[in-house]
């Protein structure tokens, strides 16, 4: 059965997030820093890491679409129980109203991460990285030939 009692809702129904500093030194790409509430996120990021010896305008270019990495449908997540309805039961009491916190250090969030104080609904993050090397292959060790 599907079921959430959700108790704060009688008691409190907006919860305030109160943070006395934040210090946040790095956040990647598509990544989210949000004070506030939200209902929706949809961070996605698509990205082509390549390294090579070589220039780059010399060693051409590197197309999203040369890789089925970027076209490919996201995995089904198979879960039966939550298919059918059953094994999901929330009990939530929030004694109070506020949620105080002193002092947050984040030294670095990720690609498509979300870092948010406040109230949040649905969150849905996709992130594709292809690492690409270019290098000129080595020559094998050397012959014992004399």
């Amino acid at each position: 059965m599907n079921r959430i009692n959700d108790q704060s809702i009688n008691t409190y129904h907006v919860r305030t997030a109160t943070v006395g500093f934040l210090r946040i030194i790095s956040v990647a790409q598509a990544g989210i820093v949000q004070l506030g509430d939200r209902a929706e996120t949809k961070a996605k990021l698509r990205a082509l890491a390549v390294q090579r010896k070589e220039d780059h305008l010399t060693s051409g270019e590197v197309y999203f679409d040369s890789y089925e990495l970027f076209s490919r449908p996201l995995p089904i997540l198979i879960d039966s129980e939550f298919d059918n309805a059953q094994g999901i039961e929330l009990f939530r009491t929030n004694c109070a109203p506020n949620i105080t916190v002193g002092y947050i250090q984040v030294i670095a969030s990720g690609s498509a991460a979300s870092i948010q104080i406040g109230n949040g609904v649905n969150l849905n993050a996709e992130s594709r990285i292809k690492h690409i090397r270019q290098f000129p292959h080595q020559n094998s060790a050397p012959s014992l030939e004399s």
